[in-house]
């Protein structure tokens, strides 16, 4: 049997989880919302574009998926790791299509991209 030491301890510490817990929902999950893409966003923003997909091409290694995306008169380019669900994106999209795209951006040799974390990151709109 807990002693009453023991068991105010134990509330304190469930207590002490529980504004954990609190603090990480109210404030450091909000900070990781989603922003418009915009020439703006830097390497870190978790953005979310909408264009219509004018380019599609898998890498020479890896069986990566890169699509162009054309978003207001400006092309951005999407990267869809292999891990990440490549094949299944470039199943499902095609060149013409509308889509809206969620990711991080991200810089690879000087040009910004979006690095798509999983399949549903990228939706078809029409």
């Amino acid at each position: 049997m807990l002693q009453k030491e023991e068991k105010i301890t134990i509330i304190l510490m469930v207590m002490s989880l529980l504004v954990l817990i609190i603090v990480y929902f109210g404030f450091i999950a909000d900070s990781m919302e989603t922003s418009q893409y915009s020439e703006q966003s830097v390497t870190g923003d978790r953005v979310v574009l909408h264009g219509v997909v004018v380019g599609k091409v898998g890498t020479f290694t890896g069986d990566h998926l890169i699509l162009r995306v054309d978003s207001e008169g400006s092309r951005v380019k999407v990267f869809i790791h292999c891990d990440n669900g490549a094949e299944k994106v470039n199943n499902i999209i095609d060149i013409a299509d509308t889509v809206e795209v969620t990711g991080t951006v991200e810089e690879y040799q000087g040009e910004k991209e979006i690095v798509v974390e999983q399949p549903g990151d990228v939706k078809i709109l029409g």
